[in-house]
């Protein structure tokens, strides 16, 4: 199955490009995103391919965001803030991320806005 056909290995492919938004995937961003795909509805394959993106840095370029369905854009977008937050620094780089997704993803400023507020991002 190719990432782009399975909704939940597109969004644990931006939540991990999230965490390498600084370059570093710190060990609290590597046990959760672990974590979050062992309980992710995927095959065992599908795992195997999102361990990898753990181990070999991943960019926003890297993914077809267009094939995320408009419904699941928020969603995918706050648990990116949550993910970059996970090591409680959000850097620059991290900064820069999240406002170049906020732009693949269509969403639009006010409820980017409200969304890191919400979040603490």
């Amino acid at each position: 199955m190719k990432t782009s056909d399975n909704k939940v290995l597109l969004a644990l492919q931006v939540w991990i490009a999230a965490a390498w938004a600084d370059g570093v995937i710190t060990e609290q961003e590597a046990t959760g995103m672990r974590a979050t795909i062992e309980l992710a509805k995927l095959s065992d394959a599908d795992k195997a391919v999102a361990r990898g993106w753990l181990t070999k840095k991943i960019d926003l370029d890297d993914i077809n965001v267009s094939q995320i369905p408009k419904d699941d854009r928020t969603n995918i977008f706050t648990a990116a803030l949550g993910v970059v937050a996970m090591d409680n620094k959000v850097g620059a780089a991290e900064h820069k991320f999240l406002d170049r997704l906020k732009i693949a993803l269509q969403i639009d400023d006010v409820t980017a806005a409200e969304i890191r507020k919400r979040v603490g991002v």
